[in-house]
């Protein structure tokens, strides 16, 4: 089983894992960091991930989920990918959450598991209105 690590700026990491855990049960896999917005930069936060890394890491990897590219979370996540075996994929949320979950029982690797959970995201992302009226139409 690969860990997944979500990492993300304010509150979002544990509100995802409340709600993700509400479908999918409680994970013993997942770990997440919140960044302190008016007191944390960036390397207060790569020692924060790198000190839970080193408790977690695996010879198969560590998925990393962050919010935003070029964010600090991202950031800090990136400059542990020398020293850890990781993939850090950007734009988490909900549907992206609960496919890493279900695919981390599965998957070899965290580059296995990063591409399934980024295939699966960029399937998430649909026009709904669209869909629904082309439905009707067939």
């Amino acid at each position: 089983m690969i860990n997944v690590l979500i990492v993300s700026h304010c509150n979002l990491t544990k509100e995802l894992i409340a709600t993700a855990e509400v479908i999918a049960g409680k994970q013993e896999n997942l770990f997440y960091i919140d960044k302190d917005i008016k007191n944390e930069n960036l390397q207060s936060l790569r020692i924060k991930i790198d000190e839970i890394l080193a408790k977690i890491s695996k010879p198969e990897g560590t998925l990393i989920l962050t919010d935003i590219l070029g964010g600090t979370p991202c950031n800090a996540s990136l400059l542990l990918a020398g020293k850890y075996n990781l993939e850090v994929l950007t734009g988490v949320n909900l549907p992206i959450l609960l496919s890493a979950i279900f695919a981390s029982k599965f998957a070899t690797t965290a580059k296995e598991l990063a591409d399934k959970v980024l295939s699966d995201g960029q399937k998430s992302m649909v026009n709904a209105k669209q869909l629904m009226f082309e439905k009707l139409k067939a």
